[in-house]
């Protein structure tokens, strides 16, 4: 009978860890269809897009495309609630576009509430 409740348990896990990732990719499907666009418009308006040496049609076709949720560049702390950058740190969503170069990799992250690009290479 322990074994039944014991394999029970497990399907149930299963299924439940197995719905919540369908949910998350889905989700993290749809926001990257939807801002995509947006994003590359962005990026290619970016004065340092150039200076990089990224061509515009770059941004349309990148390399990969990322949704990451804050901007882990910003030194707010995770306790600093009254901190002015904490919502960007901790909450607001970007995309990270990377795009290659002869120079090396060039990566724009576009923040979707503020719909701001920042260029950079790394």
């Amino acid at each position: 009978m322990k074994a039944v409740v014991f394999i029970l348990l497990v399907l149930a896990s299963v299924k439940l860890g197995h719905q919540e990732y369908l949910y998350r990719s889905a989700t993290r499907d749809a926001i990257v269809a939807a801002y995509q666009e947006r994003a590359a418009r962005a990026c290619r308006e970016d004065a340092r897009s150039a200076f990089l040496g990224v061509t515009p049609q770059a941004w349309n076709a990148p390399a990969s495309v990322q949704l990451m949720i804050g901007k882990s560049g910003l030194d707010v702390q995770f306790w600093q609630v009254d901190n002015k950058l904490w919502n960007a740190r901790y909450r607001n969503p970007l995309l990270v576009l990377s795009a290659g170069s002869p120079k090396g990799s060039v990566y724009c992250e576009y923040d979707i509430v503020n719909a701001a690009a920042t260029v950079t290479r790394m």
